[in-house]
């Protein structure tokens, strides 16, 4: 085989052996071939050895790879001769003594979900697109020994290779990168969206801000996860993938839900840990309460936002429900876990029932009509005279002691 080898700067005689793997070099200390020097990027590009030839692929490095004083995206070199990465110069020469390599054996366990994919004869089609070649390598190797190679796992390191895959096969699943040269993956991840909206979609990247988890989301993603940097990591992210598409592909129905509860309906968002938002239309209110990723972050009903909206919107008898594509709120309101925000609304409710069936009391309205024969604001008894203040309502119902 070969090995690279710096002929110049600071690390004179610093060398790493080459495989037929894709070896990372970079400063960051996760890459194959760390080198410690200011020019070099995080992950400045990958290598490996195709035949005689060492192949080059630059990771959007800061300060360039250049072969023969040119800077390139991809290129090759044979043995003997020199590329540059930042200011270090690496030289590809043939490995000084042959070498036994010495493969430690990862015990990986097969996910129980997969083993019954596989023994059904049916693989899982998914599409890995990453501009990371070495990234994609290992991830496929390991989901393969995770799942006992029950996903038929395609490879896109470019948005245009990963649109002809999509164009060519049946995909059932693709994960992609964020950080993507030309075309980014948000831009990607709208366009399969809207080209093919029955492909389960989920972003898995280094890249981890709101912003970008946010437009994600927003644009069809149905997870956002961080990209695992160990093997229990993968195995975490495969098992989360693989129970996402049995779940999709489980029998059932789709179309349109009439005269169910507004509880069952976020109960079913919830459950599935989608992102929406639910518009809620009644003669006597209107709202939106958004779920993200199974959450339920945010909730306005008129003036009334969070909790207070997310009751008074549950309260409502009848009316008519929307499920729009998720984006993000102005604000976050809600903070409690969906089972407990429909238990305690359920109680809120059931409490204003019970006020209000009851012969004992007695309902005011800011608005009175007197000339439709109902009882002017003026012809009420006086609080304190015949009647007694037992229960206020603003979204919730308060006693009337509670300062707010």
């Amino acid at each position: 085989m070969a090995r690279l080898v710096i002929t110049a700067n600071g690390h004179l005689g610093l060398s790493h052996e080459l495989g037929s793997h894709w070896v990372t070099i970079g400063r960051a200390a996760d890459n194959n071939f760390q080198l410690l020097e200011t020019s070099v990027s995080g992950r400045h590009c990958e290598v490996r050895m195709v035949g005689d030839e060492l192949e080059i692929h630059d990771l959007r490095s800061t300060n360039g790879t250049f072969i023969k004083g040119r800077q390139i995206a991809e290129g090759r070199v044979r043995i003997g001769e020199m590329f540059l990465i930042g200011e270090v110069e690496l030289k590809l020469e043939p490995s000084a003594a042959p070498i036994v390599p010495v493969v430690e054996k990862v015990v990986l366990p097969k996910s129980a979900s997969a083993g019954s994919d596989a023994s059904s004869g049916k693989k899982v089609s998914v599409l890995l697109v990453d501009d990371s070649k070495a990234f994609l390598e290992t991830t496929s190797e390991l989901f393969d020994a995770i799942g006992g190679q029950s996903w038929d796992i395609h490879q896109a390191a470019a948005a245009d290779e990963a649109l002809a895959v999509l164009q060519q096969r049946k995909i059932d699943l693709v994960v992609l990168d964020v950080v993507m040269p030309m075309l980014d993956g948000v831009q990607l991840l709208k366009l399969i969206h809207q080209r093919q909206p029955g492909i389960k979609k989920v972003i898995l990247t280094g890249n981890l801000s709101e912003s970008t988890r946010a437009a994600c989301l927003a644009n069809g993603a149905e997870l956002f996860l961080e990209k695992p940097t160990a093997p229990d990591g993968f195995r975490f992210i495969f098992n989360v993938l693989n129970d996402m598409i049995s779940w999709s592909e489980r029998e059932g129905f789709t179309g349109t839900l009439r005269q169910v509860s507004l509880a069952d309906v976020i109960q079913i968002q919830c459950l599935g840990a989608r992102s929406c938002i639910l518009e809620i239309c009644s003669p006597s209110a209107r709202g939106e309460i958004y779920i993200e990723s199974g959450a339920i972050v945010h909730a306005v009903a008129g003036t009334l936002i969070g909790d207070k909206a997310f009751h008074r919107l549950l309260s409502l008898i009848g009316g008519d429900f929307n499920l729009q594509s998720y984006r993000e709120p102005k604000e976050r309101t809600v903070r409690g876990t969906w089972e407990y925000l429909l238990i305690e609304a359920a109680r809120v409710r059931d409490e204003e029932r019970e006020a209000r069936e009851s012969s004992d009391t007695l309902h005011l309205s800011r608005k009175v009509e007197d000339e439709k024969g109902e009882v002017g604001i003026n012809d009420l008894p006086a609080i304190g005279e015949e009647v007694v203040v037992v229960s206020t309502y603003d979204g919730q119902w308060r006693s009337p002691d509670d300062d707010k």
